[in-house]
């Protein structure tokens, strides 16, 4: 998206947005989603232990509250703070350590624990209480004024074709992001519900055609929160309700507040939700099965880690 708006300037964002929105719900309209029966079980595993690792990597400078350069990938992340380790900031790290041992430990108290609310909340208020030193998330828009509406406009003739093939791109890889996200998501839930593809292709083209008249960006599924849902014992569509509204208010009524919360802990939370997507099992599955299906999952991985990393840009910025 960054690319494309250097590209095209920032004045295409809404209608990039509108036009993959549009695909995407003529796409699920049409029951293309179902492409994603065919993709190889090794595949979703690499795709699920590669989106574990980018954001366990991803999490890793804002824990230790190290600053690394922007666009980096997996392995230059991890680079960057070896190298910077002995600037890590005490506090920050206490923190992160502290929400991943009440994300594990809570469920083991009582399964109805918010692990997540109770871990962020006490580290947001220790960091305010004992004056610690912990990067805070920092200013955030404020007001229903930072909702504003922008139509998106037509450009000009002469720059449609190479803007329809940004267009397409984003259109594959938002799609594609998401079917796999959900495909790995049913693997890691014990329940027998199975997602629609159709249908989580219509939601996400709705969703980036209103961004578009807010002049939002392209949208596509987070794994982290959905296997942080999973995590929490979530199984019906109420998280994703409660986020919205959460989201909403906090920018509308309680940026002061959310502006407070450390990074760090936020941190913590994203690499206890990461950890639990590392699944080596998977891997000694495949091999009791087929010998030849000891590539396929790391290979996978692998490509995730060099494919995707600026996907994860989103999922760094907010957790």
């Amino acid at each position: 998206v960054c690319e494309a708006v250097q590209t095209h300037g920032l004045g295409t964002l809404p209608f990039i947005t509108l036009a993959c929105g549009g695909l995407q719900l003529a796409m699920g309209v049409a029951r293309g989603g179902g492409i994603t029966e065919y993709v190889p079980e090794s595949v979703i595993a690499g795709f699920t232990t590669g989106i574990g690792v980018m954001i366990l990597a991803g999490q890793l400078p804002k824990a230790l509250d190290l600053t690394v350069p922007a666009g980096l990938n997996t392995v230059e992340v991890v680079q960057a703070v070896a190298s910077g380790i002995g600037g890590t900031n005490p506090a920050a790290l206490a923190l992160a350590l502290g929400v991943v041992g009440t994300m594990h430990a809570a469920p083991k108290i009582h399964p109805k624990i918010p692990s997540a609310l109770v871990a962020v909340g006490g580290a947001t208020a220790a960091s305010q209480l004992l004056g610690l030193s912990a990067t805070p998330i920092g200013a955030l828009p404020s007001g229903l004024s930072a909702f504003t509406l922008c139509m998106p406009a037509l450009p000009a003739a002469e720059a449609l074709p190479s803007l329809c093939g940004t267009i397409l791109l984003i259109y594959a890889m938002t799609s594609a992001e998401t079917l796999l996200s959900c495909t790995a998501l049913d693997r890691l839930r014990p329940t027998s519900y199975k997602h629609n593809p159709d249908q989580e292709l219509i939601g996400q083209g709705v969703a980036n055609m209103t961004a578009a008249a807010f002049a939002g960006m392209p949208v596509t599924a987070v794994i982290a929160r959905s296997s942080l849902n999973i995590k929490l014992k979530a199984h019906s569509r109420l998280p994703s309700l409660v986020q919205s509204a959460f989201v909403f208010g906090s920018l509308a009524l309680y940026s002061d507040v959310i502006s407070a919360v450390p990074l760090s802990a936020l941190a913590g939370v994203l690499i206890s939700s990461g950890a639990g997507m590392l699944q080596p099992a998977e891997l000694k599955t495949s091999l009791a099965e087929d010998k030849y299906n000891l590539g396929p999952p790391p290979l996978e991985a692998d490509t995730r880690l060099h494919a995707f990393t600026p996907a994860l840009e989103g999922t760094r910025s907010q957790r």
